[in-house]
């Protein structure tokens, strides 16, 4: 799936100075957790409510999203960073749902692997929430994605939307294993990277840039031998909404209420968009990747 810092702190984004990292990563004692959200509310539809979970249970949570969740100006309105800025928005105010805080924010720009990245933290809470800005998949202007070009193209150079400066793969995922070694998580949650094979019924197969975000972070999260270096577990996408319901009660009510708390920022969705999904998350047995398990990047997934 594919958000506004609130404007003044947009302007932040877009022209901060550089500012000391004066946010502790980890208390000893308390459990860290970090996932890898391709766009601003795949958090909230595939990895809740184990990431809400998280923060009721007082853990340090760190989220990245990997693009800058924005669509084409050609074609839309809002658009652009703006679109990207409004999503921004409604992911401060679903953690502060999910928190129960007000939602009141502290913006800091750190440095991971040689790039400033715009971070977020809720104010006192532990919870973090990292953006890259990476230009997203967006059709029909662009089903693509500079997350599948830097995949396929190792000499690619993906330009951030707020104008910070450009990766390349390796620096990209250069930077994905700085912020690994800067917050030091119990685990890894990414997306589903065989999402591409995952289709529905009526034939759809998950968003690019959910693949190629989460083989991505994947691929910063090996040692030396290529084997997995954190314990890493993927998230199914699009397909749960063909699969039974499987979270009820107290965890259903509280993912329809944080998802709820994001949606007015969303232009492009509808009060009732992906309410389907409130009963659902799925993370297979089969893709935990504990440490010390090979990781092999799927070899299909050549097409966007």
């Amino acid at each position: 799936m594919r958000t506004k810092i609130a404007r003044p702190l947009a302007a932040l984004v877009l022209a901060a100075a550089t500012v000391a990292a004066v946010h502790s990563p980890a208390f000893a004692d308390t459990t860290t957790t970090l996932s890898f959200s391709a766009h601003q509310d795949d958090d909230l539809l595939f990895m809740n409510p184990d990431i809400a979970s998280d923060v009721e249970a007082g853990y340090n949570v760190w989220v990245t999203y990997l693009t800058a969740g924005e669509i084409p100006c050609e074609s839309h309105d809002p658009c652009g960073m703006d679109y990207a800025d409004s999503r921004v928005q409604g992911e401060r105010a679903a953690y502060a749902e999910t928190a129960g805080v007000p939602n009141s924010w502290t913006y800091e720009e750190m440095w991971f692997g040689g790039h400033p990245v715009a971070v977020n933290h809720l104010d006192g809470t532990n919870v973090h929430l990292v953006f890259t800005y990476i230009h997203a998949a967006a059709g029909p202007e662009d089903n693509c994605g500079d997350l599948f070009r830097m995949l396929h193209d190792d000499s690619y150079e993906a330009r951030p939307i707020d104008y910070r400066p450009a990766y390349t793969k390796d620096s990209f995922v250069g930077m994905l294993r700085s912020i690994i070694d800067y917050v030091q998580p119990d685990y890894l949650r990414t997306q589903s990277t065989l999402g591409h094979r995952e289709r529905r019924g009526d034939g759809v197969a998950d968003n690019v840039d959910h693949v190629a975000g989460a083989i991505l972070a994947a691929d910063a999260d090996v040692d030396g031998a290529g084997n997995t270096w954190i314990r890493r577990d993927e998230y199914q996408g699009y397909v749960i909404t063909d699969y039974p319901d499987n979270v009820g009660g107290y965890w259903r009510d509280r993912k329809q209420q944080i998802w709820n708390a994001y949606k007015p920022f969303d232009y492009q969705i509808s009060p009732w968009s992906w309410d389907n999904v409130m009963g659902k998350q799925y993370r297979p047995e089969g893709r935990i990747f504990w440490p010390g398990i090979p990781w092999v990047p799927p070899g299909d997934f050549n097409a966007c």
